[in-house]
């Protein structure tokens, strides 16, 4: 029997949680740095609010992705993975975790003024109070923007690892998460 066949998946709520994650930070990073090129109107804003809504919830769910991935069991490394493979693949996983964070949180700070949630209710940022300076947004969004820079890059080395041991030198990796 092929490594494949016998490889652990992880949990319902792991996948569930990944894929949206996934699926989330695709979308915000193709929106994010696409509404650097669409001029200030009706579409600007539209994309602008869904990208503030659907950070929103990933905001809310990054806790409990966090807390569910150090109380549940992982399953076992794919057979076929030496200890030499399997230290840099949790080093980006970790480090993929860091900087979700941190991109969460920074593109939440660099928002001056509330938002509205999907057109639901008004989310308050801390600047609702009184106007930010213009060092401080200007802080959050080079922190901001560094980051998805940064996780662009953890996300390519995340994908080479699975097409690496998906297509290349197949163990059954992309099963874990499907």
């Amino acid at each position: 029997m092929s490594p494949a066949a016998h490889i652990a998946r992880h949990d319902p709520l792991t996948r569930a949680l990944h894929w949206i994650f996934a699926v989330g930070i695709l979308y915000a990073t193709i929106v994010g740095y696409g509404l650097h090129f669409i001029a200030p109107g009706p579409v600007h804003t539209m994309l602008s609010r869904l990208n503030m809504s659907l950070a929103s919830v990933l905001i809310v769910l990054f806790p409990l992705r966090l807390w569910w991935r150090m109380v549940r069991r992982q399953p076992a490394p794919p057979a076929g993975l030496t200890p030499a493979q399997i230290r840099p693949a949790r080093m980006v996983q970790n480090a993929l975790y860091a900087v979700i964070a941190e991109v969460l949180i920074s593109g939440y700070l660099m928002v001056p003024k509330s938002y509205s949630l999907f057109g639901l209710m008004t989310v308050p940022t801390p600047f609702d109070g009184g106007p930010p300076t213009h060092q401080a947004l200007r802080l959050f969004f080079w922190a901001h923007r560094a980051g998805c820079a940064t996780l662009a890059g953890l996300i390519v080395l995340h994908v080479a690892g699975v097409i690496l041991h998906t297509l290349i030198r197949p163990i059954g990796l992309l099963r874990r998460m499907v």
